[in-house]
């Protein structure tokens, strides 16, 4: 007992400093300065020195040992050091140094990613992602791997994942997406918003919906970040941000997107809280909730007979005279373009495709990052037909390299095709579910969304929290049979 209680204690310690770590992030991206920048990458530097060290005390090492011997471990009890045991593994890997080097290097990077985007100068922040690329290969040599480095990275965002697993994912979807682009592309009308949307009214509406589908207020709140994001600064603490185009209304499915990793780390157990359970399983368990509220919700019908006439009455002019049917019918048109977050559902994971090879031969050293924009654009070319403009809109519209995140990318199709699979049970086991969407009942969906998932944090390791909920183990058949299903193929 005196074990798992001082490992505990050592766990919420951890989770405080790796939520004021994510506090300096969170106003790195929305409120600070742009001449704060070099300070805070130093802060950021000395806080994960501080941080790593108390992650690979050989102390904390023991404790994991001793607490693993206890036959009699509650489920959670166990889940813990399975989790801190998962953590302490790989940082005891890295050195300190190239810890605290990696979170200077990446600060830093944000805030010239931030002006390179603006200015759609790749040249500005190529060489800040030479050095990102670079400790990126360092770290996955430090952690290991078995068949390549990229696998090492991929596993830090999907435990377990390897480039082999995302290259078979991808080859089973590839036939069936292209068969799907050629039979529903251009199929239906296009929304043109041939005026600017007030930018005040655009908030309004985020939040209103926000509110809607269940993010609570009293315990996150909505800014404006360049790239939208959600982070976790404790318990009661889950905050999302957004963007605005004057000509879009891409900030709905936004808003959508990032209030359900929200609403996913707002509805785990308090019994969880402060510790190393008090966050999403994985990223692509992550992403299946963003995605599902997104889109498969976001741009269904029963959503939209709900929500539309209040879409309307904020904006008369832009939207007179077209129906929600039509309405409906724009939001899920398929038509390839060089925005990811503004893609499609049918062509969307071909954008991940595209990264993942970029990233796979970045860590193999069979490509540079100079010849990175000329071998994005080719991409872009091959695979979705689409030629790309400037380096805004090609390889400089992600922040993922900026944070050094190289593996990232691959957790949004598995978070598609987990999306899938956990509505057909959902639709499966309330049958009645259009017209509780339809009428704007969106809590039920919530209330079985957080039983069956928010609730159990990092309890359950992904692959068995898929299995636990819908039966049978990650396929990509729901996800193809429900883009069928939406495009009417």
């Amino acid at each position: 007992m005196k074990v798992i209680e001082e490992l505990k204690k050592r766990s919420g310690e951890l989770t405080d400093l790796h939520h004021i770590m994510a506090l300096l992030q969170w106003d790195q991206e929305v409120m600070m300065p742009s001449s704060g920048a070099a300070e805070r990458a130093d802060q950021m530097a000395t806080l994960s020195g501080i941080t790593h060290r108390k992650e690979v005390d050989p102390a904390l090492g023991e404790l994991l040992e001793k607490a693993a011997e206890n036959p009699a471990a509650s489920t959670i009890d166990r889940a813990l050091v399975r989790v801190m045991r998962r953590s302490y593994d790989q940082n005891t890997k890295l050195p300190e140094e190239f810890v605290e080097a990696l979170t200077r290097l990446t600060s830093e990077a944000l805030h010239v990613w931030i002006g390179a985007r603006k200015e759609a100068d790749f040249g500005r922040f190529r060489p800040y992602l030479e050095k990102i690329v670079e400790m990126s290969r360092q770290q996955a040599d430090y952690l290991g791997y078995a068949h390549e480095p990229y696998d090492s990275l991929l596993d830090l965002y999907e435990e377990g994942l390897t480039a082999i697993r995302v290259q078979e994912m991808f080859a089973g979807l590839k036939g069936p997406l292209s068969d799907l682009v050629k039979t529903a592309m251009d199929k239906g009308p296009e929304l043109v918003i041939d005026r600017d949307l007030d930018q005040t009214l655009q908030v309004r509406f985020a939040e209103m919906v926000l509110k809607k589908i269940g993010y609570d207020f009293s315990r996150g709140r909505q800014d404006v970040s360049t790239h939208p994001f959600s982070t976790t600064l404790g318990h009661h603490d889950r905050r999302v941000t957004n963007r605005y185009s004057p000509r879009s209304i891409e900030f709905i499915f936004s808003a959508m997107h990032e209030g359900g990793h929200g609403m996913y780390e707002q509805g785990i157990a308090a019994a969880l809280g402060h510790s190393a359970l008090d966050c999403g399983v994985s990223l692509g368990i992550h992403e299946s909730q963003s995605r599902l509220w997104e889109n498969i919700i976001g741009r269904g019908l029963p959503f939209w007979r709900h929500f539309y006439p209040e879409l309307q009455q904020l904006f008369p002019e832009h939207l007179a005279g077209l129906s929600v049917e039509d309405f409906v019918r724009a939001v899920n048109v398929v038509k390839p373009g060089p925005i990811r977050v503004e893609a499609d559902e049918v062509t969307y994971n071909l954008h991940v495709m595209i990264r993942f090879e970029l990233e796979r031969a970045l860590m193999e050293g069979a490509m540079t990052v100079a010849e990175l924009p000329e071998a994005w654009n080719a991409m872009y070319r091959k695979y979705l037909g689409v030629t790309v403009d400037s380096d805004a809109n090609g390889v400089l519209q992600d922040i993922h390299w900026a944070h050094g995140s190289f593996g990232y990318f691959p957790t949004y199709t598995i978070g598609n095709l987990a999306a899938a699979q956990i509505w057909n049970t959902f639709t499966r086991q309330v049958p009645d579910h259009e017209a509780i969407i339809e009428a704007g009942n969106l809590a039920a969906v919530r209330k079985w969304l957080r039983e069956n998932i928010y609730r159990h944090g990092s309890v359950y390791p992904p692959e068995e929290l898929i299995v636990k909920v819908t039966g049978e183990p990650l396929s990509p058949h729901y996800f193809v049979e429900y883009l069928r299903a939406r495009q009417g193929c």
